[in-house]
């Protein structure tokens, strides 16, 4: 992400899934503008935000590449990368987010004992 453009690799280099499709699909209908393009370690040290798509995580945001920070310092969710994760909430009716999170805290503590 930078700006209010959203770059993926193009299909070549990556799984055109449903994830995926999706996530371009509701950054249309944000009024983002979405390229697809060769892409390479240089634009993700320079994106404004970065996430990834997956079936199991739906969104997930990328705070470090290589560890170089990505965005604010402290950003986790940017804010691009989040009003796309809430479409994408609203389109499946369901917080991913919060399962997530619930069930990776409900494992660890599992794994405690």
């Amino acid at each position: 992400m930078r700006g209010d453009t959203l770059s993926t690799p193009r299909e070549k280099f990556v799984l055109p899934g449903v994830s995926r499709q999706t996530v371009i699909d509701l950054a249309r209908e944000e009024n983002l503008a979405v390229q697809e393009a060769d892409l390479d370690l240089y634009d993700a040290y320079n994106a404004d935000e970065v996430f990834l798509t997956s079936t199991s995580l739906c969104i997930c945001p990328v705070s470090r590449v290589n560890g170089v920070a990505i965005g604010p310092q402290g950003q986790i969710w940017g804010p691009v990368t989040r009003r796309i994760a809430d479409a994408y909430q609203r389109y499946v009716n369901h917080d991913f987010v919060d399962q997530y999170l619930k069930r990776y805290v409900d494992g660890m503590e599992a794994r405690a004992f």
